[in-house]
């Protein structure tokens, strides 16, 4: 709108100026003649007459085209602007698109290989619920109660340990799947020492696991061996000494608990004074010996075992449940993050634009209608102006024309009184009318030039002097006058002051005399013809005196015959001058007669030339008006339809501005659901993000709580297994104390 404003004020300003430098011609219509400088005199009064009209509406179609073509462009740059924000805006949302995309199948891919780790095929739509049937799995509904009753019972099934190792080797795996869709993120950052220490945790965990599958494999060979040499020792001991063998097996009863393995090992206590059996003693105690070391070793390497459990429980938790700080320490998501700010700052920026231009386009749409209301109220006006100053004009012309009109019915009564006049009418009227023209023409020309010399000079003040067309005040030149009359008498008085007033007076006669006799001298050489300085001699200037006067006294003679001759045929005339005045008398009689029938005939003539002359001066200013009438009539429908043409083509420009403005909305409204869409998908992914990491809290609590039940368990079964070996070994204390006993009481 400012904009729209300042060129309105510049058109204004430009306006002023051309008004302020050019002045409007004088109109002014010319007379219609017969002839052929007639018929163009009156083409260029008429020309003369519509160049103000002309220039006028022209300077206003000029103004009126320039503002729309500056309209026009200014919404083209608008629309430019508009469609290349729309593109960048639609390559920005693309781009946000795929990033958030990419975020979506980066988190998804994360929660999927997370939950999937728990028995779970696809789980992209997260539930509470679905973690009940963590608790309903196989590994907890079968394998947990095996192991709690063969804790209790202490009989371990090597089933259920070789579950046990298969549901762990599985679960590496699958934990070793989750992050194979991101290398090249653990490759970079901060997630590789962590992926670094975590595959080396897993290394160590898998070779201790195998170290200790290999102990109990060759535990389990040694333990077989000693059975049969302990089967073996029984019978031969069943053989020799079957009481007590049969006293052995009572006492053995009683203690009986669910272990199967190292059942022997105080079996050699039993069979001292066995000579066979001593020689076999010493292997015994050294397969004991290496028993209890590996089970302490057994013991260490759980421990470790245990710790190396909870680390990697804890690393897989983290891989499971990553916290939010990695997450956006990582640089794919701070870079996601920056685009997303940037996306959504330029967002915001083009919603403005978009804002600025809908309050843009209603303002001008708001406007528009008061402003045609506005030029239409001018223009109006402007017609009403032009038709007053036509009416005030036509007043004006119709009296001049008047004026004229007597003035050449007075100069032809005048004329056509003289029979000169009668038949010099039409020429001179031809001449009057042509001279006037001539004058009229060279007044505006010489007017023209004054106003362009007083332009030349540069002089603003002698320029409005001559354009007003008024003479230059005499005023200040009197007063200049009066001062000057001021300073004489002052000068004057001085000069009387200064010199005594007897000699002024004295040279004043004397001066006074000088021309009175310079006035004779000039009298005297005008009528004698001589200069009275030239004479040298008094003689010669009284004989050339002598002889002229000589020569005047014979043309007075002259003169004096001529008289007498005259006088003689005066006498004649008069003679025959009676003999005609008496024959002149009757026929002046009759003169009189007809002079006075002629007189009245030349009345009757007169009377009938002013009636021609006035009727053919009406005739002529009806002529005259109805050419100008037809002329102004031309002017005007001229004027209409070049008005009608350029209100067809504002219309025109109007339907194709409101069409613009239209596809400008429509595109706007489109930008407006897109970016609406776009935002609601953003606020459903953020209201997505934030249920997940809810349910990922929620998941992380339950985890935890699985962990720690799980933990518990294992320190449960761990404390049992250590409890049932430090049983066997007060069992086997005991056995050896009774078998002691039993020896030493034998």
């Amino acid at each position: 709108m400012a904009k729209i404003e300042d060129n309105k004020r510049r058109s204004s300003d430009t306006d002023e100026q051309g008004v302020s430098i050019r002045p409007p011609p004088k109109k002014r219509f010319m007379t219609q003649q017969s002839s052929t400088d007639d018929q163009e005199d009156v083409e260029e009064s008429a020309d003369t007459f519509k160049e103000p009209l002309e220039a006028f509406r022209k300077e206003a179609i000029l103004r009126q085209w320039k503002d729309y073509l500056r309209s026009a462009n200014r919404w083209k740059k608008y629309v430019e602007q508009a469609e290349a924000n729309n593109l960048s805006n639609e390559e920005y949302m693309r781009l946000w698109e795929d990033s958030f995309k990419k975020l979506q199948t980066f988190l998804s891919n994360i929660i999927q290989d997370g939950m999937s780790s728990f028995g779970e095929t696809s789980l992209m739509n997260i539930d509470n619920t679905e973690f009940q049937h963590v608790l309903e799995e196989e590994w907890l509904t079968e394998l947990t109660p095996n192991m709690l009753s063969a804790c209790r019972k202490k009989d371990f099934v090597d089933l259920t340990i070789s579950k046990l190792n298969q549901l762990v080797k599985t679960w590496i795996a699958k934990r070793k799947q989750i992050i194979t869709g991101f290398d090249s993120v653990f490759e970079n950052g901060s997630l590789k020492d962590v992926h670094q220490g975590h595959q080396d945790v897993l290394s160590v965990w898998t070779n201790g696991q195998q170290s200790l599958q290999d102990i109990k494999n060759q535990l389990k060979l040694k333990n077989f061996k000693a059975q049969l040499d302990l089967e073996k020792l029984q019978s031969k001991k069943f053989s020799n000494h079957p009481e007590d063998v049969k006293m052995d097996i009572e006492g053995g009863s009683s203690g009986n608990a669910s272990g199967t393995y190292n059942t022997g090992l105080g079996e050699g206590s039993i069979t001292p004074y066995n000579s066979q059996t001593a020689s076999q003693q010493d292997p015994l105690i050294h397969i004991q010996q290496m028993l209890e070391q590996r089970l302490h070793e057994i013991d260490m390497i759980k421990e470790d075992r245990i710790v190396l459990k909870q680390q990697i429980t804890k690393l897989q938790m983290d891989l499971v449940c990553v916290p939010e700080s990695r997450i956006y320490k990582a640089p794919l998501c701070r870079q996601l993050f920056q685009s997303r700010t940037y996306q959504k700052d330029k967002c915001n920026h083009l919603s403005d634009i978009c804002h600025d231009l809908q309050i843009s386009v209603e303002d001008l749409s708001s406007n528009r209608r008061r402003f045609i209301r506005d030029l239409d109220y001018e223009q109006v006006s402007h017609f009403k102006e032009m038709e007053d100053q036509l009416k005030k004009l036509d007043l004006d012309l119709t009296r001049i024309r008047g004026q004229r009109d007597a003035l050449q019915m007075n100069l032809e009564e005048g004329k056509a009184s003289t029979e000169i006049g009668r038949l010099s009418i039409v020429e001179l009227k031809t001449i009057a009318d042509a001279r006037k023209e001539r004058v009229n023409y060279l007044e505006t020309e010489l007017l023209r030039l004054q106003k362009k010399m007083a332009a030349n000079t540069g002089i603003s003040g002698y320029y409005e002097i001559v354009s007003n067309g008024k003479e230059p005040s005499l005023l200040p030149l009197e007063n200049e006058l009066k001062l000057m009359e001021e300073k004489v008498l002052e000068y004057k008085e001085r000069v009387r002051n200064k010199f005594p007033q007897e000699n002024i007076e004295q040279e004043l006669e004397r001066l006074f005399q000088v021309k009175q006799l310079q006035l004779k001298a000039k009298l005297f050489e005008e009528k004698y013809e001589f200069d009275l300085l030239s004479i040298d001699d008094v003689q010669t200037f009284e004989a050339s005196l002598q002889d002229r006067i000589r020569k005047e006294k014979s043309v007075i003679s002259e003169v004096n015959n001529r008289l007498s001759a005259l006088k003689a045929t005066e006498k004649q005339l008069l003679s025959e001058i009676e003999s005609v005045a008496k024959a002149y008398g009757d026929l002046e009689d009759e003169n009189i007669k007809k002079v006075q029938e002629l007189a009245s005939l030349e009345d009757e003539i007169m009377r009938l030339q002013t009636e021609r002359v006035k009727y053919s001066q009406i005739f002529t200013a009806l002529n005259k008006s109805k050419d100008a009438h037809a002329m102004l009539a031309n002017a005007l429908n001229k004027q209409i339809e070049k008005q009608l043409a350029h209100i067809k083509q504002m219309t025109e420009r109007e339907k194709n501005l409101t069409s613009q403005v239209t596809c400008l909305d429509r595109k706007l409204a489109t930008s407006n659901s897109i970016y609406e869409v776009y935002k609601q998908k953003n606020d459903e992914v953020k209201a997505l993000l934030d249920k997940l990491k809810e349910k990922a809290l929620v998941s992380k609590d339950k985890i935890t709580e699985l962990q720690k039940s799980i933990f518990e368990k294992i320190r449960l079964i761990e404390e049992g297994a250590h409890a049932r070996l430090r049983l066997e070994e007060s069992r086997e204390i005991l056995k050896r104390k009774m078998g002691t006993s039993i020896f030493i009481e034998l």
